[in-house]
């Protein structure tokens, strides 16, 4: 499932259209593009800018003085697709450019940025409220972060998937994070101090950074292989336990995680 990382790639790789002007817009599934009209609309318009806020990729066009932004939520298996190239193939779940899969797309002449999700979980939308969206994991600062924890009586774990506290992390980076922090993905917020989710912050940024780095959120210590009840803790060899936290499945060391 694409995370922050993962979008952050295709942000960057969709940076490539800045610049070109819209001459088609694909938007013939009615599950992926619920509104089509307004992005259709959008025939004209030159790509200024393509940012991003947690998992949501905006793609910003202007049109006489006017900004609008393409918002792009990946869901568990879209990606993107800029002039025949993808940053990412292992999300894929197969043949990965099948014009099958293609849910939207952005004509620029002959060039295309495509969003293709073979499971249709993505959604494309036109100027979508940002409102509930927390502060981006990557960039929150460590007052704000404390802020947006402070006080939950839901499992951390829980805590730090909920968009609206933090935007951004997934299943497999808040896995990977509890286990460095040595903190149970069941305990509920409340009982960690200020000091504990202070710590917490550089230790989110550090992973988030270091699995930049090596790839992706899948390429983390606690890695796909390992993602089993009874697999050996990455840290201190003690087996692993698997539950559902969160509605989420989750993996964690009863050893080391207090």
């Amino acid at each position: 499932m694409p995370e922050i990382l993962e979008v952050e790639m295709f942000r960057r790789a969709s940076e490539a259209v800045v610049g070109r002007r819209i001459t088609t817009v694909l938007a013939d599934d009615p599950i992926v593009v619920p509104e089509p009209a307004p992005l259709r609309a959008l025939v004209g318009a030159t790509v200024v800018d393509v940012v991003r806020q947690g998992k949501l990729m905006g793609i910003v066009v202007s049109a006489s003085r006017q900004r609008s932004t393409i918002d792009v939520h990946f869901g568990m298996s879209g990606r993107v697709i800029v002039d025949g190239r993808s940053p990412i193939e292992e999300l894929a779940y197969g043949a990965s450019d099948d014009a099958r899969w293609h849910r939207f797309g952005l004509g620029f002449g002959r060039r295309w940025l495509i969003v293709s999700d073979p499971r249709r979980f993505a959604r494309i939308s036109r100027d979508a409220d940002r409102s509930t969206l927390g502060h981006d994991a990557w960039t929150v600062g460590k007052r704000e972060f404390v802020a947006a924890m402070r006080g939950r009586r839901t499992a951390i774990k829980a805590a730090l998937l909920d968009q609206s506290a933090v935007a951004g992390l997934g299943n497999m980076l808040v896995d990977e994070i509890l286990m460095r922090a040595a903190i149970d993905p069941r305990r509920p917020v409340v009982s960690l101090d200020d000091t504990e989710l202070a710590a917490l912050h550089p230790l989110m940024r550090r992973v988030l950074d270091q699995l930049w780095k090596r790839g992706g959120s899948h390429a983390g210590d606690l890695s796909a292989e390992l993602r089993l009840p009874g697999a050996p803790c990455p840290i201190d060899g003690s087996a692993l336990q698997r539950g559902r936290v969160g509605g989420r499945t989750t993996l964690w060391c009863p050893a080391h995680q207090h």
